[in-house]
């Protein structure tokens, strides 16, 4: 907030101009006063990269959920409207005065609401020619979307679904790096091994945590398309399990490939016709001794695990439900710090005091 309010009153988001020079580096000195706090906040001071041209609108920055209005010009004062929407909504008016080619000073009034909580603040700065700039490299602009472009390149070395929402939908801060995000992505994640992994690691989650699903679909690629590339890839690996929990309509085509010797865990639990004629096959009648020495003894020995638990299953009486045990009281959650108390410790980091 303190960022955003020092830069409110520089004249630092004029159109970009390519030439070296096109901008003043002005020193600018900023002080917020908020109705309803106990102390008053330390001045800071910022160097930033203004364009030449005071006499416009576009000096006055903001993001896209804010838009300027009423800006006027009379002399050497300039004044604007600002409205703000979005998490923290906001209404603010403002002045700023040149003194010249090489120095302001100026006045903000900001209203509004921040965490659910009323705000009343007011910011007066002033700012100092300290030499030329270059505008289209050095001002925040520039260098904030300088920074942001660094961070969307790292993210694309490791295209991570559970970052989708960075590249992705309303609040996307990486929008324009979408179509390589989603070719990288995809690629490395539409696989049996992936989704089996990940969608243990989402069922385990809180509700509502986004999944690779979400990013699958962000990208274009429904839960449907994802397994009808990932299936094939199972089948050719003879992955069974993965078959068994995704890929119902190919179930009775593995289980006609499949081998009880080695895929005896599959064939017991999702072939039973296979699983009844092999046990007949190779389990029925054999001694201890020679069910040892077969390469079905481990199918057999699954098998008739499987059958002695129906059998349990099916004999077992149904006994009265026990009372349920009352569920431990959850413990409250440690209670967030209000942005007034995160105020106070900024100020208190900025002061030395304790």
């Amino acid at each position: 907030m303190l960022v955003l309010a020092a830069a409110l009153g520089l004249a630092s988001a004029g159109a970009a101009l390519s030439q070296a020079g096109s901008g003043n580096l002005y020193r600018v000195t900023s002080k917020m006063e908020m109705v309803g706090m106990p102390f008053s906040m330390p001045a800071t001071t910022v160097d930033v990269c203004g364009p030449k041209d005071q006499a416009s609108e576009k000096m006055v920055p903001h993001d896209e959920n804010c838009t300027i209005s009423n800006f006027r010009v009379a002399g050497n004062k300039s004044s604007f409207d600002m409205t703000c929407r979005g998490e923290n909504p906001m209404t603010a008016r403002g002045e700023f005065e040149r003194l010249g080619p090489d120095a302001y000073r100026g006045r903000m009034q900001m209203k509004g609401n921040m965490e659910g909580e009323p705000v009343d603040m007011t910011m007066n700065f002033e700012g100092k020619k300290i030499r030329d700039c270059n505008y289209a490299t050095e001002s925040p602009a520039a260098q904030g979307a300088a920074m942001m472009a660094k961070t969307c390149e790292d993210m694309l070395r490791e295209p991570s679904p559970m970052g989708y929402q960075s590249f992705a939908g309303p609040n996307a801060v990486c929008a324009t790096y979408k179509p390589r995000y989603c070719s990288a992505m995809l690629a490395q994640s539409v696989n049996p091994e992936f989704i089996r992994t990940n969608d243990q690691i989402i069922r385990q989650s809180p509700a509502g945590y986004p999944s690779f699903w979400d990013a699958f679909a962000a990208c274009g690629t429904s839960r449907q398309a994802a397994l009808a590339k990932a299936c094939p890839m199972a089948e050719k690996n003879r992955d069974f399990n993965f078959i068994t929990a995704y890929c119902p309509s190919l179930v009775a085509k593995a289980c006609a490939s499949a081998d009880a010797r080695t895929d005896a865990e599959f064939v017991v639990a999702s072939c039973p016709v296979q699983a009844k004629a092999a046990a007949a096959a190779h389990c029925a009648g054999r001694d201890y001794t020679a069910m040892r020495a077969s390469p079905y003894a481990g199918f057999c020995g699954r098998y008739a695990g499987g059958q002695l638990q129906q059998r349990n299953a099916g004999a077992a009486t149904p006994t009265p439900a026990a009372a349920p045990t009352p569920a431990p009281a959850a413990e409250e959650a440690p209670k967030k710090p209000s942005w007034r108390d995160r105020l106070r410790d900024a100020k208190d980091k900025l002061t030395g005091e304790d």
